[in-house]
């Protein structure tokens, strides 16, 4: 069963459509990932994605921050 209770220290947040989305979980990280990503879905995004649905199901939830921040840099969605 998928857990989505995991939140991270820190909050992501990315600009998609012109407007600022902050993302505190890995579940709406994935959300993220498979519904709005705006650029390809490249090695960067499928760890990602990868690493929070392991999060969901009760993975350490830190390397799906750090793997969320590099796909969105590379996507140029990054703003903080």
């Amino acid at each position: 069963m998928l857990d989505a209770i995991h939140t991270w220290d820190n909050p992501v947040i990315i600009s998609l459509g012109g407007e600022q989305v902050i993302v505190r979980t890995p579940a709406q990280a994935r959300n993220v990932l498979l519904l709005d990503w705006p650029a390809e879905r490249s090695d960067k995004h499928k760890i990602a994605s990868g690493l929070c649905k392991a999060a969901m199901e009760g993975d350490d939830p830190g390397p799906s921050y750090w793997a969320f921040i590099e796909a969105t840099l590379e996507a140029g969605i990054f703003v903080k």
